[in-house]
């Protein structure tokens, strides 16, 4: 697999990403393959609200869809990076939010001050990084979460957000992935996301936020390269080379290579 990633944005995101030096989770309902908002499962369970994600390329060459699909008139930027731009926690969970004690967390995106709040808990899951796999087999593009193995349901949390249909073969997406869990019903009743999971599934409580957002590591952050759009103007490179230089002097530009061969 790459060792780096891209993601194709407008010059506004590239400048919210350079200041604030952080990356955005979306709602998994919000992405553009309305497949992936769909499940198989008994009482509508849905569990797009309840998923993050932070989706990128791992394709090095530059691809003329993404261009005109993800930047405005072709005059955004691609931002490169290294694949662990985040950093990962390890640690043995306390009961200090009603979270069982002592249980080992190994590669987590979030450290534990801040997966587990009164609104909501992030479930440390160590595989949160996956190539999406393309495919036309309808039960992967709807797939089943849940299945009962003996007297006990069996949740298949690493199936979210892993299938799309193949009409989106050409992306190649990778994407880093976050669970959320709300702690308050829809009557804003306290619940124990682990206590009341099956709950929270089939009354279909959502989770109370839609954006989440994790910082880069300072040692990936010097590393991005930025190529500008084909239709980017001179103006625009100005503004990116001033971004560049007052939150990443360490930070390239690239000149696209489609520059003045698109109208």
């Amino acid at each position: 697999m790459n060792d780096f990633i891209f993601h194709y944005t407008s010059l506004e995101t590239l400048a919210l990403i350079l200041k604030n030096k952080n990356i955005r989770f979306n709602s998994l309902k919000n992405v553009d393959d309305v497949n992936e908002t769909e499940f198989s499962d008994e009482n509508n369970i849905n569990l797009s609200s309840h998923t993050l994600i932070s989706c990128w390329t791992n394709n090095e060459e530059e691809n003329l869809a993404f261009w005109n699909m993800y930047t405005p008139n072709m005059q955004g930027v691609r931002i490169k990076l290294p694949r662990d731009i985040f950093e990962v926690y390890d640690f043995k969970t306390t009961n200090d939010v009603y979270v069982r004690a002592n249980q080992n967390i190994i590669n987590s995106l979030v450290p534990e001050s801040e997966c587990f709040n009164d609104k909501y808990w992030i479930l440390p899951f160590k595989n949160h990084f996956l190539e999406v796999e393309y495919t036309d087999d309808e039960s992967l593009l709807k797939p089943k979460l849940f299945n009962l193995d003996g007297e006990q349901y069996k949740f298949e949390t690493g199936i979210i957000g892993k299938y799309k249909s193949k009409i989106w073969e050409f992306q190649k997406e990778v994407r880093f992935k976050l669970i959320v869990l709300p702690t308050q019903d829809l009557s804003n009743n306290k619940i124990n996301p682990f206590d009341d999971f099956m709950r929270i599934m089939f009354e279909n409580i959502p989770a109370p936020i839609e954006n989440y957002y994790l910082p880069i590591k300072q040692n990936a952050f010097e590393k991005m390269e930025i190529t500008l759009g084909p239709k980017c103007n001179l103006s625009q490179e100005i503004i990116v080379e001033s971004l560049i230089e007052k939150y990443n002097p360490n930070a390239k530009i690239i000149k696209n290579k489609y520059h003045g061969l698109i109208r």
